[in-house]
Formats: structure tokens, sequence, C-alpha cells
């Protein structure tokens, strides 16, 4: 099953609330956080998706824990409070 396929069934019925990517070098990466409160990470490295996993991590901590790496830029269309 394709990496986007098994994000949708991680989804199931929860609504995306806030979506973030972050960038370093090659290798990108997505996250959905849900209406559950859980989030949804997903890479991309290279132009190939890996298996995505859904974490109970805040999304907030999560573009935090992004933006504090070196070299990483994390980019979000939502404001984070």
């Amino acid at each position: 099953m394709s990496p986007i396929m098994v994000a949708a069934r991680l989804q199931g019925d929860a609504k995306v609330t806030r979506k973030a990517w972050s960038t370093c070098g090659v290798v990108k990466v997505h996250l959905w956080e849900l209406s559950t409160g859980e989030v949804i990470i997903l890479r991309n490295v290279g132009g190939a998706f890996e298996t995505p996993s859904k974490l109970n991590q805040s999304f907030d901590e999560l573009v935090n824990r992004f933006q504090e790496k070196t070299q990483n830029r994390v980019f979000t269309p939502d404001i984070i409070h």
C-alpha cells in the first residue's frame, strides 16, 4: 500500500486541523495535526515517501523541535500559539 494511502487510513474520520512542513536538504517532513490531537508524520527523502506514523506528541512541540534543529526550515500556514 502506498504511504499516502497508509496516512489516509491513519487519519480515519479525524479532520486535519493544522499542517506544517520541514525541509533540510533532500528530506521533507510533513506534519498533520488531527482533530483527535494526534499528529501524522510523513517523510519524503529524495522524492520517495516513507511509511507514515501517528504520534501522540503535540503539534506545537514537534514544530518547535524541527525549528530548533540546525538547517531546518519549517513552514506552516497556521498560526501556532
